[in-house]
């Protein structure tokens, strides 16, 4: 039940959250990549059946309820190398109106517990051997809305920027703190995420609608659609974030871990995601109509500038995250062929 990587073949993961979008990629990722079993958890929405090497197992991240049966699960096969914390409440309005809610879901405190019953904490014995590197990866996504955005191209590190101006952002930031105290640094990597893109997922379509649908819609549309000019954002490609996370998972306890950005390589407000989109696409884009978020009330504030520096990332992975042009053709059905 060590968390050796010798080769991709030989591991097994287990996706909290699986059944939602990222998760799907994560899935798909894993399994191309040869691993021997990838599990995932869901509350109330399973997977089609994927293939002898996928079980879902039915699962309250909030209340823990079903966390330790998926773990035993993997366990039971052989061990359990890499875990995938992707489950959330990701809408900011949901988390503004119901912020304990947001905080029992977005902060692992449950899944955690689980994991520290089935691997408990040890020092460093005689042999000198370091005892995280009997311990699974475990892998949390976050946000790059723990910035306060009041900055662009933010930075990792420490400092006024980070400081959420939403339940969301908040919970999020609470979670990566709890992570980083529970869990072995040597086996810890806290991604911080901005707007994911892409084509359907998978396996099965997720029930809300994506963010490149809604801008193709727009613009194919017979009405203006107001796109904020002042919120910047680094979109990545769903297939990209779940490259990122298959060569940490691959790598020795104790590198590439940490705190990253995971955002794409260009800087973005909405008004110019949806204009290079009609490029894109070889739409025309008369229906986007170009204003600030201040002339609308969401009902949650919304960080302004939480654009991202994501070079840490990418060194650390070798992976290149393709730029918007290509998200828009990959949501649109083109096949992407990462270098």
């Amino acid at each position: 039940q060590t968390a050796a990587r010798a080769t991709t073949a030989a591991m097994r993961a287990l996706i909290v959250g699986g059944s939602g979008y990222l998760g799907q990629f994560v899935i798909r990722a894993m399994l191309d990549a040869g691993y021997e079993r990838v599990d995932y958890t869901y509350a109330s929405n399973p997977l089609p059946e994927v293939c002898d090497a996928c079980t879902g197992h039915v699962a309250n991240v909030a209340s823990g309820e079903g966390v330790r049966e998926a773990i035993d699960a993997v366990l039971r096969s052989g061990g359990l190398d890499v875990v995938v914390n992707c489950a959330a409440i990701s809408s900011p309005g949901a988390c503004e109106k119901a912020p304990e809610t947001a905080n029992a879901t977005n902060v692992p405190k449950q899944l955690l517990v689980a994991l520290r019953e089935r691997f408990p904490p040890v020092t460093r014995g005689d042999t000198g051997e370091d005892p995280a590197a009997k311990k699974p990866l475990f892998v949390h996504l976050s946000t790059d809305q723990v910035y306060c955005g009041e900055t662009a191209n933010n930075l990792e590190g420490h400092g006024a920027h980070i400081a959420p101006v939403n339940a969301y952002g908040r919970s999020k930031l609470a979670a990566e703190k709890m992570v980083l105290e529970s869990w072995p640094h040597a086996q810890t990597v806290v991604l911080r995420s901005s707007i994911i893109t892409g084509p359907q997922s998978p396996f099965k379509p997720v029930k809300r609608p994506l963010f490149l649908e809604f801008v193709a819609d727009a613009l194919r549309g017979g009405n203006p659609t107001t796109f904020f000019e002042d919120e910047f954002r680094c979109p990545i490609a769903a297939v990209d974030l779940a490259r990122h996370i298959l060569v940490v998972a691959a790598a020795e306890p104790g590198t590439k871990r940490g705190v990253f950005n995971a955002g794409g390589p260009e800087r973005l407000s909405r008004v110019d995601m949806a204009r290079k989109a009609a490029e894109a696409l070889r739409l025309s884009s008369k229906n986007v109509v170009a204003k600030s978020a201040a002339c609308v009330d969401r009902g949650v504030a919304s960080p302004a500038d939480i654009s991202m520096d994501s070079s840490k990332l990418e060194r650390a992975t070798g992976v290149r995250a393709c730029g918007w042009e290509l998200q828009v053709k990959i949501a649109a059905g083109v096949p992407y062929m990462p270098a």
